[in-house]
């Protein structure tokens, strides 16, 4: 399937360049500045590759001027508190295409964001690593209309909190090329406030 070989790679990459320490939630943590820098070279990283790779998503590769994002914001990277599952389940979680994708419920993540308790189930991959898959109010207008993910890497738990960084939230690459199949974000995981961070329409 297309989706989960590009899939790999974004996450790649993107799980490269997240190394940053926990703090308590609803904080913000330090080394903005740093942080702010990996995001842009993530994002540098991203587009050469939708622009240079054979099977990229995007159609016109030729003419391709680099993806959109909301300016980076230390304000989005929250610390949740995760709740683990005590059995571990495996699901079908629904595809674009009709199809299901097999993951693993690995918890959920809680925070407080702008007065309002926030939910997202947290799903978990066989490497170890996480999927966010998400919807907000800046959809349709302002994001894809279909969601956003984010990945994780394990690493990115500690004592029970889970660092959520949404200026690496990003588009499925459904948004760009309809060919390809994309995980569907669940009604659980879809949040009444706005969060103008991560990739955005062009």
């Amino acid at each position: 399937m297309k989706f989960n070989r590009w899939f790999l790679i974004i996450a790649a990459i993107i799980v490269c360049l997240i190394y940053v320490s926990l703090p308590k939630q609803g904080t913000i943590p330090a080394k903005s500045s740093e942080d702010s820098l990996k995001t842009v070279e993530s994002r540098k990283a991203k587009d050469e590759q939708l622009r240079t790779a054979e099977d990229s998503p995007i159609p016109d590769r030729a003419n391709f001027k680099g993806l959109a994002y909301f300016p980076y914001s230390p304000q989005w990277v929250i610390s949740f508190e995760m709740i683990r599952n005590e059995k571990v389940e495996r699901v079908g979680l629904a595809m674009t295409d009709g199809s299901k994708d097999s993951l693993l419920v690995f918890g959920k993540a809680k925070a407080k964001i702008d007065g309002q308790n926030i939910e997202l189930i947290v799903y978990q991959y066989d490497s170890g690593d996480f999927f966010i898959p998400f919807k907000d109010k800046t959809a349709p207008t302002e994001t894809y209309g279909g969601g956003r993910y984010l990945e994780l890497p394990l690493t990115n738990i500690k004592d029970n909190q889970i660092l959520l960084d949404f200026n690496q939230a990003y588009f499925p690459f459904c948004a760009y090329n309809k060919s390809f199949a994309c995980p569907v974000p669940p009604q659980a995981n879809y949040l009444n406030l706005r969060i103008p961070a991560g990739e955005k329409n062009p």
